[in-house]
């Protein structure tokens, strides 16, 4: 289920190991621990391609994050994330992650996040990472 996503350049894939520590009462891995693989796949997205670019009075925040749910994950394994681009706004970035173990999806995100002033607080235009990030969108991998 990685539809042209392996051989894309513009696709970062982040792999974390699942612990025992993640499953809950139930026997399989927390939903909460979902949001932490596509937060493995944001951070090194930014590390890899924008916080570069960026100046130091500026930061990101996360504006709004969903998450379905397609299999239930179990303890041993191993996951891999897929994160791109699907947007780039004047303030705001859309990824788009999938999350595989072996060659199935246990599950698919949306974050978007804003790029605020340290100063104001309030959203301040991306710059020089902006035009970077309009050319790293995948426009055709959506869900």
């Amino acid at each position: 289920m990685t539809e042209g996503l392996e051989g894309d350049p513009r696709v970062l894939w982040s792999e974390d190991v699942l612990r025992y520590r993640d499953t809950d009462a139930n026997g399989h891995v927390n939903n909460a621990v979902f949001a932490a693989f596509c937060e493995s796949g944001r951070v090194q997205f930014f590390g890899t391609h924008l916080t570069p670019l960026l100046t130091p009075d500026t930061f990101f925040v996360i504006a709004r994050f969903v998450i379905d749910y397609r299999a239930e994950l179990h303890y041993p394994g191993r996951v891999r994330t897929a994160t791109w681009l699907a947007r780039a706004g004047r303030t705001s970035l859309s990824f788009r992650h999938r999350i595989l173990t072996g060659d199935d999806v246990a599950g698919e995100a949306e974050s978007i996040c804003v790029l605020l002033s340290k100063d104001t607080r309030r959203p301040t235009p991306l710059g020089a990472a902006g035009e970077v990030a309009a050319r790293l969108v995948v426009e055709a991998a959506a869900g």
